[in-house]
Order: structure tokens, then C-alpha cells, then sequence
């Protein structure tokens, strides 16, 4: 029997290009008619009205830390917020500002504020001018000197423990790689030098707290020049691992590091090596000579010690607050911090007892600004840009802040970090934040793992309007307790996001929006997303558009567009009660959805299996092109009634897959599927998009198909920005 289904569906491949030549000759223009949208004009950042009142306070870089403040005596910012919190002490009630004056505001330790500080104060730029709060020194004493072969500039510096970031004006400069390009893959897979066995590992099939691996042979530089002062990097799966070099033992031939690693290494995994001497040779990129104390620089034509000018960052905070309220930040820029290792104590995972990073979204971070136990905290048209860790971190009980109109590009870890109390009085959890009118470019820049907006345990929030692109990791994080356990996140707003060129086929498991956990009242609405792409190598999976992920439950998915994603569109791990409504899903590149339910064994507070139901499906547009509408039937435990289906190549043809790996011999088609109880009162058409491959997801004002269904048109073109920037 087996036998003659296969020769019958080897009968059917034969004749499916028949059919679809067939249906060239047969089909009519459908002829539809388009509307085209009035042009979207946005308006241009509003900076706030210079107006000097009579308690505000005047501030420079080169500030006198003696004077008074007023408009023509302008004091230093450490000592203009002593001054604010004079005024408050003396009665003064209403509001204050404190006008900054445009130049570098050197931060070599971070501004602190706390209980003692004035509340109710806004810190702004003089318009037209660019106050800098930035964490770099220039490097000086630049001398001749020869580094691997190569005459080159080297200069003495400081804080080499935090050394990661070296500037040239706006651009940071590359440090040395080995291999200069592609990867190294590790050779086998041997545990024998982890902090854990099979019996004794916490995380079972998960950690060994690796501290080797046996090096590619094609890695002919093994026994470092300074092997403490090269990081290995290695990506596997959804976090990328950093460690400095210990040495290599040549008669075992493996490779000893000094941080333990947080997941298992196995062969095939890929890695490289950053500051490494033997790999100095490239006019414009740096190292760092750690037994020597010096940056090496191999200059470009025409760059002397005399002419040099590069910067190095020496902080990687420049603002701090705890138990604050009432602060305003306005038009000012935060730059140039470095990327030191995270500080893991005090972090509550078993990991940092060992001495090992959090392996999902850079969690262990910390911020260039980092508030807890405050309220009232906003950021208005700010710029944040080169630095090293995260940019903005909302940390434990922080309520009602603001991050709005900002651009943040060039951010080493995550753009906007939201981390609140898993569990505790309503006093202690973070609330009512708002993130919105953001570009977020180019995140995730040393920490590859980090997001663009990560909320592990916050309720209450708008995430909305925020353009985020260029990043090897998930867009938008949200919820941070895996399986149905009871969870603090809920009644997230997320909506009308532009999310594209997303992972980039670095790291794998990702989604253009990713959420974790319970989170009844949330919302995915209006969202834009595309281009979501994982590694592309053995082993990497997962550029998902919207990923719901273990526990995800009780969340409206509606009126999203998601397509050109580098595996499904649409993904739900395990989950219950969420409902997927009027959405377009398209040209996924394995497909439109997928659903990866497999029973209970392993999901935390599930409950009956009889009567669960991860999610439904109805009023939504599903467009392929050669690939299955449902990507692993058989793990389908969701409902689905009243969506559009059509394939570009197959027509009305459209099909799903039995298997989570596809194959024609396991395509199920209409009449099958339906047996298998999905596709209830589907209409199968074509929708009419204008040039979907193009992007272009315009609907025809004239298709019955898109009325058969009940589809809500709108307008995609709303997601993004609310005001006007350079890239829109």
C-alpha cells in the first residue's frame, strides 16, 4: 500500500507543471481595480521652545562649578543639578529647567541621581545646539611602533578591562578578526572539560558549563600571542557565547577559556576570534596589546601620530537613578560607552552563581542610562548612538516613564530594555511604560543576541510606532516566564511597529515579535513586518514574523502584515486561547504558519488536553509561493474558519505539509486537509495584492473573495515613526 501512494504521488508531481501550464492558458484577468493611499506626511520632532525662566539653570561643558547658573554663568551639569535640588529645598515648587549648552559633557563615572535630587526637572538642549553626554576620552601619546609584522601607531591605554570601543568621529572602528571573514567551526563535540556532567548539569541536555572546544582545523592560529586578551566568539542557537582564551593545550588539541559557557558546544557550531595580534594587518582596524598596555592602530594614508585623533570609551554608564521622579530628558544625546562583561552578581539564575551569562537576549546587560524605584522618567527626542550595552534600562518598579521621538542606533546589546520584578507587591512592578515614535537602527552591535525593545516582566505598556531594523536578533521581546505559569506581564499594547532586516541569518529562534509566557489583555496589532532571517547553516532554524513562544497565551494577533520572513510568518510553540484575526501572512520561505504543539509532557501548569486550543485562525489572507499553508499539520491544534488562501505559482493549488520537514510526499491538499478538520468555509482565491514579491501588499477595491471572509482593510502605511526622520 505504502508503495502505490508513492507511485501515485510521484504520478501527480509528473503532472502538477502540466496543470499550472494549463492554468496559464485558461486564466482571465481578474481585473481589479486599486485605490492608492493619499501620501503619508509626517511631521517633523517638535524641540521644546527655548525660554529662559527664573528658576532654570544654565550649563556648559566647560561650565564654572562655582557659579550661580543663570543665563550668562553657566555651571557644569554635576553642579546644576545640585543647584535644582537647592531651589527645591528652598521652596521652589514650580517647574525647573536646566538648559544645556551644546559640546561634550565628559562622563568618565555616570551621573547619579537619587532621593536627595530635585524632582520635577527637565534636562534640554538650547535648540539648535548638541549637548553630548559621552563616555570617551581622545587617546593621546601616539608613537611609532611595530605590531605583527606591520608598522603601526600604538598609544597607552586606560581601562583596558572595558576596552571594546574605539572611534573615529562618528564610526567605531573595526578591531581584528580571525578569520578575518566567515568562521571557524568546532571539530567534535567533548564535554570533558565542563563544570557539568550528564548527572550533575542543572539545565539536562542544555549546559555543561563548557570550558574547551576542539578548534577547526582550518584554525592554523591556535597558540595565541596574549591569549587573555583574545575573545572567542561563538553563536549557536539564540545567544552568541563570549569568553577570553585561557591557552591551548596542544597535546589534547583543545582550546582552554576563561568564562564558562552557558549552553553545550557541538560540533559544527561556528565561531571567531576578535582582538588577535596575528590577525593585525588591515589599514583602519585596531588591537589591543594586553600585555603591553597599548592600542595598536594600523593607520590609513596619510594618518600620523600627529594628526590621530581617536577616541576610546572608558564607562559604559553615563546615567544612573534609583528612587527618583519627575525627570525629563529633552533633546540631548548619549554616546560612546564600551561593552564590558555584564556584572552577574546580584542576578538571581542559577548561571551567574557560575559565573555564566544569561543565554536568551543578552539579559544580564545593563544600560548606558539605568533607572529603578522611579517614576515620572521620560526621554523626548534623545539620541542614543555607539554604545556599548544596552541604551535605556528600566529596571526594578520603575512607573510611568517614556522613551519618545528618539533615535538609537549603533547599541551594543538591546535599544530599550524593560526589566521588571517577576513577582512582588504592586509597589515593586514596573508599569506603564511607553515606548513609542523610535528608530531603533543597528542594535545588538556587540551583544548579538540583544532586541530592539526587550520587556521580560512589566504590565501595562505601549510599544507602538517604533521603526527598528538592522539587528541579528527578535525586534520586539515580550514576557520572560516560560510555560503557564502565572506571570506579571499583561495588557501589553504592541502595535503599528515597521520591523525589518532582522537577524540576518546570525543567530537562530527569533521573531520579528517574540512573545513568552501568559499574557492575557495583550495586543499584536498593525504591526509591518518582513525580512526575519536565521542562520542559514547546519543546525540554525527559526526567522519567525510573529512568534509566539512557550506559554503564550490569551493574545489578539489582528490586522498585522508579515511576509518575506526566512522561515514561517506566523509561529506558535506551545500556548492556549490566542486568536489570530484578519491578518495578512505572506511568502514565508517555508511556508505561512506553523504550529509546534506536541502534547503536555513538558509544559509547565498545562492542564487538560482534551479540551485545549492553542489558537484560532479566521479572517486572515495567507499567500505562498510554492510552499505549505501549514507548515506541520499534524502538530495542529488550533481552529481555523473563514481565511483566504492562494499560491502564486500553484494558484488555487495551495497545500500543506504533514511533516515538520517539507516534502512532496507529504503534501496534504485542500480536500485532505479538510478532512483533517481545518480549512472550514476557506476561500480559496486570489486576493489580488498589486506586487507582493515587490512588497507592494495593496488590495483591490473589487475582490467578493476579500468580502467572502470578512476582511477589515488598512492602512500598513501608519506603521513606523509618527514624525518625520531621515531614513523614513
Amino acid at each position: 500500500m505504502g508503495l502505490f501512494l508513492r507511485i501515485v504521488a510521484l504520478i501527480m508531481l509528473l503532472l502538477l507543471p502540466l496543470l499550472r501550464l494549463t492554468d496559464r492558458w485558461t486564466a482571465a484577468d481578474p481585473g481589479f481595480t486599486y485605490a492608492d493611499p493619499e501620501p503619508q506626511v509626517k511631521p517633523a520632532r517638535e524641540p521644546l521652545p527655548y525660554v529662559f525662566g527664573p528658576d532654570d539653570i544654565a550649563a556648559a561643558p566647560d561650565g564654572d562649578p562655582a557659579a550661580d547658573g543663570i543665563e550668562s554663568a553657566p555651571v557644569t551639569l554635576a553642579r546644576a543639578k545640585a543647584l535644582a535640588a537647592e531651589k527645591r529645598a528652598a521652596g521652589v515648587s514650580g517647574p525647573i529647567t536646566v538648559w544645556l549648552r551644546g559640546g561634550d559633557y565628559l562622563l568618565t563615572d555616570p551621573l547619579t541621581f537619587d532621593a536627595q535630587d530635585a524632582a520635577n526637572v527637565t534636562y534640554a538642549a538650547v535648540p539648535g545646539e548638541t549637548p553630548r553626554l559621552c563616555g570617551s576620552l581622545p587617546i593621546t601619546d601616539w608613537e611609532a611602533d611595530t605590531v605583527n609584522g606591520h608598522a603601526c601607531l600604538s598609544a597607552p591605554a586606560p581601562q583596558a578591562a572595558a576596552f571594546t570601543t574605539v572611534l573615529r568621529g562618528d564610526t567605531a572602528l573595526p578591531c581584528t578578526r580571525y578569520p578575518e571573514s566567515g568562521y571557524f567551526y568546532v571539530k567534535t563535540t567533548d564535554h570533558s572539560d565542563g563544570l557539568f556532567t550528564d548527572e550533575t548539569t542543572p539545565w539536562k541536555d542544555w549546559s555543561y558549563g563548557d570550558l574547551a572546544l576542539t578548534p577547526d582545523k582550518a584554525q592554523t592560529v591556535r597558540d595565541f600571542y596574549a591569549p587573555q586578551g583574545v575573545t572567542l566568539r561563538l553563536l549557536h542557537f539564540w545567544c552568541d557565547e563570549l569568553s577570553n582564551i585561557e591557552g591551548y593545550d596542544a597535546a589534547a588539541n583543545r582550546l582552554h577559556l576563561t568564562t564558562p559557557l552557558s549552553m553545550r558546544v557541538e560540533a559544527g557550531q561556528k565561531y571567531y576570534f576578535e582582538n588577535v595580534r596575528e590577525a593585525f594587518d588591515k589599514p583602519g582596524e585596531w588591537y589591543y596589546d594586553s600585555l603591553r598596555g597599548r592600542l595598536c592602530y594600523l593607520p590609513l594614508p596619510g594618518e600620523t601620530a600627529e594628526t590621530l585623533t581617536l577616541r576610546l570609551a572608558v564607562t559604559d554608564r553615563l546615567l544612573t537613578a534609583e528612587h527618583c521622579s519627575g525627570l525629563t530628558f529633552d533633546g540631548l544625546t548619549f554616546c560612546e560607552t564600551c561593552s564590558p562583561f555584564p556584572e552577574l552578581e546580584g542576578h538571581d539564575h542559577w548561571l551567574a552563581a557560575y559565573g555564566m551569562r544569561h543565554p536568551q537576549a543578552e539579559f544580564d546587560c545593563g544600560g548606558a542610562v539605568e533607572f529603578s524605584h522611579c517614576s515620572g522618567v521620560a526621554f523626548r527626542n534623545c539620541a542614543f548612538r555607539d554604545l556599548g550595552t544596552c541604551a535605556v534600562k528600566f529596571s526594578r518598579a520603575v512607573k510611568d516613564a517614556a522613551v519618545t521621538g528618539c533615535d538609537l542606533t549603533q547599541i551594543g546589546a538591546s535599544g530599550i530594555f524593560i526589566d521588571g520584578a517577576s513577582s512582588g507587591p504592586d509597589a515593586e512592578l514596573t508599569e506603564r511604560i511607553t515606548v513609542r515614535d523610535n528608530v531603533i537602527r543597528s542594535y545588538g552591535r556587540y551583544f548579538y543576541s540583544g532586541c530592539g525593545i526587550l520587556l521580560t516582566h512589566a504590565r501595562d505598556c505601549d510599544l507602538d510606532h517604533n521603526d527598528i531594523s538592522d539587528g541579528y536578533y527578535t525586534a520586539i521581546s515580550a514576557g520572560w516566564m516560560w510555560g503557564y505559569a502565572p506571570s506579571v506581564t499583561r495588557d501589553l499594547r504592541i502595535t503599528n511597529n515597521r520591523i525589518r532586516q532582522i537577524g540576518q541569518g546570525w543567530l537562530s529562534d527569533m521573531g520579528g515579535i517574540y512573545t513568552l509566557g501568559r499574557q492575557p489583555g495583550t495586543v499584536l496589532r498593525g504591526n509591518v513586518i518582513s525580512d526575519v532571517a536565521a542562520d542559514p547553516d547546519e543546525g540554525g532554524y527559526g526567522g519567525w514574523g510573529i512568534y509566539l513562544d512557550e506559554g503564550s497565551s490569551e493574545i489578539e494577533v489582528e490586522k498585522n502584515l508579515v511576509y518575506a520572513c526566512g522561515s514561517q510568518t506566523f509561529h506558535q510553540h506551545y500556548g492556549e486561547g490566542n486568536r489570530i484575526r484578519n491578518n495578512i501572512f505572506a511568502l514565508g520561505a517555508e511556508g505561512a504558519l506553523r504550529s509546534s504543539y506536541t502534547g503536555a509532557d513538558h509544559q509547565i501548569g498545562f492542564d487538560d488536553p482534551a479540551t485545549h486550543l492553542e489558537f484560532s485562525l479566521t479572517g486572515n489572507i495567507f499567500l505562498t509561493d510554492d510552499a505549505p499553508i501549514f507548515a506541520e499539520l499534524r502538530n495542529g491544534c488550533f481552529t481555523d474558519s473563514g481565511n483566504l488562501f492562494w499560491d502564486l505559482r500553484n494558484g488555487q493549488r495551495v497545500f500543506c505539509n504533514w511533516q515538520s520537514e517539507p516534502s512532496p510526499l507529504t503534501r496534504l491538499f485542500a480536500g485532505a486537509v479538510q478532512r483533517k478538520g481545518h480549512f472550514q468555509q476557506a476561500v480559496i482565491a486570489d486576493p489580488g495584492f498589486r506586487d507582493p514579491k515587490a512588497g507592494d501588499f495593496t488590495l483591490p477595491e473589487n475582490n467578493p473573495a476579500l468580502e467572502a471572509i470578512g476582511f477589515e482593510a488598512w492602512n500598513t502605511d501608519a506603521a513606523g515613526t509618527l514624525t518625520a526622520r531621515q531614513q523614513n
